[in-house]
């Protein structure tokens, strides 16, 4: 009988590990990072070019290794964290399973420079697809260099999945972030393509937010910590003012260690929900100290996710934390943290840890108390300062206001063979959010909101198609500023910006200047319709080609300068909204794909009333 079950070369076999740990150049600087923190170093210093597809350099003055620890780091599964089974229920570095320098040597080409303190010469190993080619002795500091070169070269279908290099760049830096946000006690710094992005001197983790994250949150974090039992967290909340469309300023650490956890950050997102509107999100950089007992790390290749024993009471003494940092910004009750519930969850020892909710969504929010007075919400500007022009006095009694509101509203060119809904059609606004009409037999129903953000996707649409978005200069030049990662995604779509009618120009580091935006987006809206565009991107992991990135600031636009729900319309605007809404090439469905149009017929009618 033949044998047809054969153990897989050492190649094959490094390289399916290599798939698991090295997704992207993103995963080797992760891991070269984790190593260098692991090492002891207080001084890291990396380096990359195109993206890190060509070279990835990370350099610190850790504690080096010996020669014959220099050859061994690059077999699978050689750790010097790990001594036996205990250790992995113990674990306390950021890099334990030795897996990630034999899957980044199985890809690439890897060059290491490496010296013990206490030696006089260190050594010079040259790794390609896991064979050493070269290995003599080296004269250098101590420390350790990785120069990974030509990342997946000899896996050339994996090279070709990577993004484009803005894209990849922003990983990088997202990356970098983490690990740097995590160790504010060590010096760090960044350079791309020879230009410095972060140069970071040992500092307080305030200063460290505040220089990675966003300048303008200084003077806007508000600190957090509290201790209970086996658990202690402590970081920064972002204040309420400080909140943002997308969610990507949201960064929670195990023992040091980045992690994502969706029911821990719905915990945080609770505890913000009285005092930001509902489709924004908070700032924090949470610190979560746990005996490495309760929590288990080793449950996905790139060590995100992790699972605890009692989730519950973690996301209970979490949200409690972060409503007692909002106390000193807002006037809400401090939580209790004398109350016995809580001790006895923290404190005891229960046979039986309470397992989380199946859903997120089935946490019930705390009662307000009596007294209780939330912030007021920011809402949205009307119709009015939406659509009137930049030139004319902001007041709501303009003669003009209505003219110019329904001109504004006539996004498409008349099309005769399309209906039209005349002043003789019937229609009504129910509860300031939908139109009911008429459209021949049949009673339609019309989301307001959704309709509009159609109407203005497919115009901006268009000037893909040769047709010039019309653009208006602005009065008073707008300059924002942009996290890093951002703004190198930003860059990318520099010709899609101008082309659908944004005159953006570049101003100094991580910093734009937009001087002209499309007729129909309002001052106040720019912010608004760049955080948007950030968040469609990160959602969508970048965008490639003209296309694509032309629908990405057309669905921003939409969604940011559509209407809102409870704006009250009047019979000409409506009737102009519905027939701009059937002259589209969708009109059923949004931006976003939510429904725009329920309709009900005339025989459903006589059927239902008998």
């Amino acid at each position: 009988m033949r044998n047809i079950i054969q153990l897989l070369p050492d190649a094959i076999a490094n390289q399916i590990a290599a798939g698991e740990v090295v997704q992207r150049p993103a995963s080797v600087v992760k891991e070269l990072l984790e190593n260098a923190i692991d090492a002891g170093a207080d001084r890291v210093d990396l380096m990359i070019k195109n993206a890190g597809k060509n070279l990835i350099m990370v350099t610190d003055n850790g504690a080096g290794m010996s020669a014959s620890d220099a050859r061994m780091a690059f077999e699978r599964h050689a750790t010097s964290k790990i001594r036996e089974q205990d250790d992995l229920f113990r674990i306390q570095t950021l890099g334990f399973r030795g897996e990630a320098l034999a899957s980044i040597a199985a890809v690439a080409q890897v060059k290491l420079r490496t010296r013990l303190p206490e030696a006089e010469l260190g050594i010079e190993l040259e790794v390609e697809a896991s064979k050493v080619k070269r290995h003599e002795a080296w004269a250098g500091p101590s420390g350790s260099t990785f120069m990974v070169r030509n990342l997946f070269y000899n896996v050339p279908a994996r090279r070709n999945f990577l993004k484009s290099n803005p894209v990849e760049t922003r990983h990088i830096i997202n990356e970098f972030i983490r690990v740097a946000l995590a160790h504010p006690e060590v010096y760090f710094s960044l350079l791309n393509n020879d230009t410095p992005v972060y140069e970071l001197p040992i500092q307080s983790l305030e200063d460290r937010i505040v220089a990675l994250v966003n300048q303008d949150l200084k003077g806007e974090l508000i600190e957090v910590e509290e201790s209970a039992g086996y658990a202690t967290f402590h970081g920064f909340i972002g204040s309420p003012a400080f909140h943002r469309k997308s969610r990507g300023d949201q960064y929670f650490f195990v023992n040091g260690r980045y992690i994502r956890s969706n029911y821990l950050n719905h915990a945080i997102t609770q505890a913000f929900s009285e005092y930001i509107p509902e489709d924004s999100h908070p700032f924090y950089c949470i610190f979560l100290g746990i005996d490495p007992v309760h929590v288990d790390i080793n449950i996905h290749p790139t060590k995100t996710e992790v699972k605890f024993d009692d989730e519950r009471t973690l996301y209970q003494l979490l949200q409690s934390v972060i409503k007692k940092g909002l106390a000193d910004y807002h006037q809400t009750p401090e939580f209790d943290f004398e109350d016995p519930g809580l001790k006895e969850a923290i404190y005891g020892k229960p046979q039986q840890p309470p397992s989380a909710p199946a859903t997120v969504g089935s946490s019930s929010r705390s009662s307000r108390p009596q007294n209780f007075q939330p912030r007021e919400k920011v809402s949205r500007k009307d119709w009015e300062n939406l659509y009137r022009p930049q030139s004319e006095p902001d007041t709501p009694s303009s003669p003009r206001s209505v003219p110019d509101r329904e001109k504004q509203l006539s996004l498409v060119e008349p099309n005769k063979s399309l209906p039209t809904f005349r002043e003789d059609t019937f229609v009504a606004q129910f509860q300031k959010r939908y139109i009911l009409s008429q459209f021949g037999d049949d009673m339609i129903i019309v989301e307001q909101q959704q309709a509009h953000q159609r109407v203005l996707f497919e115009r901006m649409l268009a000037s893909q198609e040769g047709r010039q978005v019309a653009s208006q200069q602005l009065l008073f030049p707008q300059t924002l500023e942009f996290a890093p990662a951002d703004y190198v995604l930003l860059q990318e779509i520099d010709d899609s910006l101008q082309q659908m009618g944004f005159e953006v120009k570049e101003f100094g580091k991580n910093t734009l200047i937009v001087y002209g935006a499309p007729t129909e987006v309002a001052t106040t809206r720019i912010r608004d319709i760049f955080e948007q565009l950030l968040k469609e991107l990160d959602q969508t992991g970048g965008v490639e080609g003209r296309v694509g990135r032309g629908r990405a600031i057309a669905k921003a636009v939409a969604q940011r300068c559509a209407i809102s729900p409870g704006t009250p319309m009047s019979q000409t605007e409506m009737r102009q909204l519905l027939t701009d809404l059937f002259r589209c090439q969708a009109p059923h469905q949004g931006p976003g794909g939510r429904p725009i149009i329920k309709k009900i017929t005339e025989i459903e009618l006589e059927e239902y009333f008998k």
